[in-house]
């Protein structure tokens, strides 16, 4: 039995999403593994959840999508994380 502070569990089309604060990552990766041996992940990375959001009105929302297209054609960005709801 494993002890990992999960915050939330989700089933959506038979895929399942994990959350866990960042620093239980190893063990809430390890407690899924040693219980499902074989198992395959889609995506197994730390991605950081904002608190609020920010609602933008529809007259933005294609500048907005502009600027995150300008910043993931950046070859030294990796991923964007933005807390905006469209």
């Amino acid at each position: 039995e494993a002890h990992v502070d999960v915050s939330d569990i989700e089933s959506e089309h038979g895929k399942i999403t994990v959350f866990a604060p960042h620093n239980e990552y190893n063990k809430a990766k390890h407690a899924i593994t040693d219980t499902f041996p074989g198992i395959e992940f889609e995506v197994d990375e730390i991605q950081f959840m904002p608190k609020a959001s920010a609602p933008i009105n529809a007259d933005d929302v294609e500048m907005f999508d502009k600027f995150l297209d300008m910043l993931n054609d950046l070859d030294d960005v990796q991923n964007v994380y933005h807390n905006v709801e469209f």
